[in-house]
């Protein structure tokens, strides 16, 4: 373990020995700090440890462990630097009193927010400012008491000597370049990705031409509309350079075909750099009298959204791509989109970083924002803190502002708005997204959930219906309203038998299904299924209160979902009508 500023005589501990030292530290009653001060240490040594200290900046602990807005500024706000001095001089006070007891040390030395942990007879770092790596460190000063020399009774250097100098000094740099590329080898700086770029080019018959044509332009309209790849123009194949962030490049080669009955496209998704076809599939629409409009846009609207979607083919290969925990950019936007999406806590955590490092470095991202934004409300929903949910606003606001048209910024902005109970607000911009995004069926989908979980049974559920039509396959959101309508209507088998039909049943989803068989009776059938579902899920109970946190139902509806639940034998929370659960 090395950091940046640490000495080649410095005696480092191992990893192992640094944890264990973290742990002892955190728990230890003779360290008189302050909760926001054991926040921070945790903060910086998670950093160090998932080999992502570089992200940490001032701005980002500002963020994450001193709850200042996303607006702060480290150069006219100094809390980071004031809080780092004084947790500097409490540590150092701290392991003075140990006295002579064995063992590590953590250190924070001056310039970056990095922990190093010596052994504990190695002799502090000085608490002077020695180092400016940190944006917001502080120039060293000369101490008033050193004696500076006049230059005017500096004693001449001989020749000799100079050359004496000249080379201690080469020999000075090249051990520390040497360091540094030690350093920089085992803390690699951050990867900063962006979107992938896509080229689209297509085939067809001469009779087909025109129409292939204007196919191909409706892709292009409804791939840009999802604003999660870049489209290149020009043909296919002519490379664009790449700046200096990390990139992917995918051809999408197409063949459209009509005739009397069916519009028809066939498509391959490419690797650009190694040229091999990653995906091939091919779509077909009938046509019926009158309608071959809406089959070609029906068509359009399926592939765009098989390429496009968070979850679409293109961003699962981006998902898939072995880049470091520390990653920027779009890869860490669609981390924290799928951890949102599979209520994954410990993917939260490490999205919450990166987002953070991502608006550090471009704060104009709104892709990022509306993702934090999301994020934030999983965090304040689990633990219960408020807090997380209005800096969720604001960044969701931010995210709107920068980008209007945004599927993203409007998913953020109908989810924190549902979450602090503003329902109209929730559903208007729910409503603006789909309205500039038709094609966009998880958005609907998500839009159906928060319309019926406001009592609109009806909208609610056609909502999810389209949704459903749009994607051509069940969508969770969409496949829990109708699951859930049915169940408020006491039609239990249609709802199991709803359940039934989704492939791959999140937690959530199992849940309302054993509510339902248990609603039916057969307690046989019912012990069967949950002892099934344990074996997938194996915490049902804990899902069961994440599942109804921050959720509001109606009066009857609630009292039909903890009679279902607790005849499964499950744990019943506590559920609210009106307030956050």
């Amino acid at each position: 373990m090395a950091a940046n500023g640490v000495s080649s005589g410095t005696r480092l501990v191992s990893e192992d020995r640094a944890r264990v030292e973290t742990e002892r530290l955190l728990a230890d009653p003779r360290l008189h700090v302050s909760d926001r001060h054991r926040a921070f240490l945790r903060y910086i040594t998670d950093a160090l440890f998932e080999g992502r200290s570089d992200t940490v900046k001032a701005y980002s602990v500002a963020i994450d462990v001193f709850n200042r807005p996303a607006s702060f500024d480290p150069s006219s706000d100094p809390i980071v630097r004031i809080e780092a001095t004084r947790l500097r001089e409490t540590l150092q006070k701290y392991y003075e009193d140990l006295g002579d007891e064995p063992g590590a040390r953590l250190d924070i030395p001056r310039g970056r927010y990095v922990p190093v942990f010596v052994e504990r007879d190695h002799p502090p770092y000085p608490l002077e400012e020695s180092e400016s790596a940190d944006e917001d460190a502080s120039p060293a000063e000369p101490s008033p008491d050193a004696i500076v020399p006049p230059t005017a009774k500096a004693p001449a250097v001989s020749a000799n000597r100079w050359r004496y100098v000249a080379t201690g000094l080469m020999g000075l740099c090249v051990v520390c370049l040497g360091a540094y590329g030690v350093v920089n080898s085992l803390v690699p700086l951050a990867v900063d990705t962006r979107k992938p770029l896509v080229a689209l080019s297509i085939n067809a018959s001469q009779k087909d031409r025109a129409a292939g044509e204007a196919v191909m332009e409706d892709l292009a309209v409804s791939l840009a509309r999802f604003g999660t790849v870049r489209l290149k123009s020009g043909p296919s194949g002519s490379r664009v350079p790449s700046d200096t962030m990390e990139q992917s490049f995918y051809d999408i080669k197409m063949r459209y075909a009509e005739d009397e009955s069916s519009v028809s496209l066939w498509w391959q998704v490419a690797d650009d750099a190694s040229g091999e076809a990653v995906w091939t599939d091919e779509e077909r629409r009938p046509v019926a009298a009158g309608s071959r409009d809406d089959a070609m846009r029906d068509l359009v609207f399926s592939v765009s959204r098989r390429l496009a979607r968070p979850a679409g083919i293109i961003n699962a290969i981006e998902l898939r791509r072995n880049l470091p925990a520390s990653t920027i950019g779009n890869v860490c936007v669609l981390r924290g989109e799928f951890a949102v999406e599979q209520r994954d806590a410990a993917g939260l955590k490490a999205a919450r970083s990166c987002l953070t490092a991502t608006i550090a470095a471009d704060p104009t991202n709104a892709d990022a924002m509306a993702t934090l934004a999301r994020v934030y409300v999983w965090i304040g929903r689990s633990t219960g803190d408020d807090s997380y949910v209005g800096r969720g606003l604001e960044l969701a606001n931010r995210a709107a502002t920068l980008s209007p048209s945004s599927p993203r910024a409007a998913l953020a902005q109908l989810g924190v708005q549902y979450q602090l109970g503003q329902n109209e607000i929730s559903m208007a911009a729910g409503r603006r997204g789909v309205a500039l995004n038709p094609e966009n069926a998880d958005l609907l989908a998500k839009l159906s959930m928060v319309v019926f979980l406001t009592g609109h049974w009806g909208e609610g559920v056609q909502l999810a219906r389209q949704a459903t039509e749009i994607a051509g396959q069940p969508i969770r959101d969409a496949s829990f309203v109708m699951i859930l309508d049915e169940y408020r209507q006491e039609r239990y088998a249609q709802a199991v038998f709803l359940a039934r039909q989704v492939p791959a049943p999140d937690a959530p989803t199992t849940v309302l299904k054993l509510a339902a068989i248990a609603r039916l009776g057969d307690r046989p059938v019912t012990e069967q299924e949950i002892a099934a579902a344990r074996l997938q899920h194996p915490d049902l109970d804990r899902t069961v209160a994440a599942m109804f946190s921050g959720a509001r139902y109606d009066s009857n509806l609630r009292g039909a979902l903890r009679a279902g639940i607790s005849e499964a034998g499950l744990k019943m929370p506590e559920l609210a009508s009106n307030g956050a659960m």
